[in-house]
């Protein structure tokens, strides 16, 4: 009897180490995953930290060029009224001729940046005109109205008699895909939730 008893203890232990060992290496798992996790998080905000410097570092960009041909403008235009002014009589010509080409070099260095963002501006445009044209006709139709968004919904109640009565037929998958001319894992979805 005692030997029964402690072959049945040993039986036990063995089992329970089993037992923590597997317990073990699951949880060892888990703070691995979990140290994973952690690792995906900091990459994550740095990228995120990384790229909301550069956005600063471009925003201070832009605004420093704005005010450098905010500050040439005024420049400009103060050169422009220095112009208008009578000239005294003992002025040479030739310092005239030098203001004229410093007015003019001014007045030109402004609509650089105009042209650039006239065509940044147009290529947006042109952007958005493509973007439009590729929009689906669902989009169209929500504009449309809520008329329209009801018969989508009858459609797609009706997709999803369709798909049952087609499933219920003994219809594979596949096929059922092909007949509605939808993806096979929408199909695979639709019966798995609706089941």
């Amino acid at each position: 009897m005692a030997t029964v008893f402690i072959i049945i203890l040993t039986i036990s232990q063995l089992i329970s180490f089993y037992l923590i060992f597997i317990l073990n290496s699951k949880m060892s798992k888990f703070k691995d995953l979990e140290s994973r996790q952690d690792k995906m998080m900091e990459e994550m905000e740095n990228a995120i930290s990384v790229y909301l410097l550069e956005i600063k570092e471009e925003n201070d960009r832009f605004i420093h060029e704005l005010t450098k041909i905010k500050t040439s403008q005024q420049k400009s235009v103060l050169n422009l009224q220095a112009g208008t002014v009578p000239d005294p009589i003992g002025k040479e010509p030739v310092e005239d001729d030098l203001q004229k080409n410093v007015v003019n070099l001014d007045a030109i260095l402004p609509t650089i940046p105009k042209a650039i963002a006239k065509n940044a501006y147009i290529q947006q445009k042109k952007n958005m005109a493509k973007e439009q044209e590729n929009m689906p006709d669902v989009i169209a139709n929500e504009k449309k109205g809520h008329k329209l968004n009801d018969e989508m919904l009858q459609r797609d109640v009706s997709l999803k008699d369709k798909v049952l009565a087609l499933h219920q037929e003994g219809k594979s998958i596949e096929e059922i895909a092909k007949i509605t001319q939808k993806g096979k894992t929408e199909i695979e979805l639709l019966l798995k939730f609706q089941a």
